[in-house]
């Protein structure tokens, strides 16, 4: 099984303002994973568009658990993702991303 697009960062969005502060919203990594690019079928394509959502890319992460938190993932050319629907299969998790506009900042530590 090929595993060649990379790793990818799963992340959520949290305030790491100090408390009484303005919130500060960064994207937090929570867990990483390899991950291979698949194919956008057209059932699916149809049936994002009947629902009113954009399917920019369809990952599968393997040997992972993406926890209930993870809401955006990282690829390895910098750009982030909204993860729009968790697909668990066996190990794998398929993801449906969304491309951002506008990157939020990440916390590096």
């Amino acid at each position: 099984m090929m595993r060649d697009a990379g790793k990818l960062k799963i992340c959520s969005l949290q305030n790491i303002a100090e408390a009484g502060l303005m919130p500060t919203e960064k994207l937090v990594e929570i867990c990483s994973a390899f991950y291979d690019e698949r194919t956008v079928g057209v059932t699916r394509a149809y049936a994002a568009l009947g629902a009113k959502q954009q399917i920019d890319k369809l990952v599968i992460a393997y040997n992972t658990g993406i926890p209930a938190n993870a809401s955006y993932a990282i690829l390895e050319d910098g750009d982030q993702y909204r993860i729009s629907l968790k697909q668990k299969e066996g190990d794998n998790v398929l993801l449906t991303l969304e491309r951002l506009e506008d990157f939020y900042d990440v916390v590096t530590e």
